[in-house]
């Protein structure tokens, strides 16, 4: 059992995770300064706050019946898991609730998938700003990109930011966020577990390959190595995820999440650092006309090449 020493109650957690874990650290009244220093600065810690969301006009609207009434005649696509997918379905928002809450009334549940259909591109922010003005960052931690505004603005809240539905059993493999970014996730609705393993662990983690939920220590001896942090975030919840730690989540029960990436001072070199190990898929971030025009962009790929390199290979043709 995790105690929860913010309400006093416990949570099982389901289902156990056979190998040694540390419980994630419980906080309620966390100020930014303590946040900054004991959770952003040195090898960075995450955690989970008890009383962040509960001020947003979000908390006690944002269920499955909300979804299903203002957004239900929406198609939206769902796929088997958060990245890796192998299946993918194109279905109203409505009729994809229908599923989340009673599998076997909908034709999903016909699809043989290793594991449950799951809403994880559902960025609606743009189009639907009302959403939008439900919710703001958790207050104590600071977020540059929430300074942009207008087509900058609309940019962040497309790139960063999603709201994920899906039925007990949903899946995010092992996985790192993108660019450097530190994450936020609030929970809504029902319970998810994650395993957040630190830099530290990685050349144990085999490319995130092993089953996380029954690892096979058998065919991954270098797992009992590892010394994750677990966490099952209840409804009602914020869990950080400082850059750099790898992160498996699976939902417990049927779920609503809210989930955006930030950058703040802790973490801005390490994001421009990895933007430029990433360049192509930043170049591809930022490339719509939109973007290009707001942020007055006028130069193109092709000045990419530069002279005096071959377009080849990239060798130096000799110098005159």
């Amino acid at each position: 059992m995790i105690e929860d020493h913010s309400s006093g109650t416990t949570s099982a957690i389901v289902p156990p995770y056979p190998l040694p874990f540390e419980a994630i650290e419980r906080r309620d009244g966390l100020s930014p300064e303590v946040f900054q220093e004991r959770y952003e600065s040195g090898m960075r810690r995450p955690v989970v706050v008890t009383d962040a969301m509960q001020e947003w006009p979000a908390w006690g609207k944002w269920g499955f019946d909300f979804f299903a009434k203002q957004y239900g005649e929406e198609r939206v696509v769902v796929t088997n898991r958060l990245s890796g997918a192998t299946a993918a379905r194109r279905i109203k928002m409505g009729d994809f609730i229908t599923y989340c809450q009673f599998p076997a009334f909908s034709p999903l549940s016909k699809n043989e998938t290793d594991t449950p259909f799951y809403l994880t591109s559902f960025s609606p922010f743009v189009d639907h700003p009302e959403l939008y003005g439900d919710f703001e960052d958790p207050y104590f931690l600071s977020n540059l990109y929430r300074s942009l505004e207008g087509p900058l603005g609309d940019w962040y809240k497309q790139g960063f930011g999603w709201i994920f539905i899906g039925p007990a059993g949903t899946l995010s493999p092992l996985h790192l966020d993108l660019f450097g970014t530190h994450a936020w996730l609030a929970q809504f609705h029902g319970r998810k577990r994650f395993l957040l393993f630190p830099k530290t662990d990685f050349p144990y983690v085999y490319d995130g390959r092993p089953d996380f939920i029954n690892p096979d220590l058998k065919a991954f001896p270098d797992l009992a190595k590892t010394r994750p942090v677990l966490a099952i975030l209840e409804p009602g919840e914020v869990i950080y995820i400082p850059e750099g730690w790898a992160h498996h989540v699976v939902s417990l029960d049927p779920s609503i999440s809210l989930t955006f990436n930030f950058v703040d001072a802790s973490n801005a070199v390490d994001h421009v650092m990895a933007i430029t190990r990433d360049l192509p898929n930043w170049v591809n971030k930022t490339g719509t006309d939109s973007f290009k025009q707001a942020n007055r962009v006028y130069w193109t790929q092709a000045e990419f090449s530069f002279p005096g390199q071959d377009d080849n290979n990239g060798k130096e043709e000799g110098s005159h």
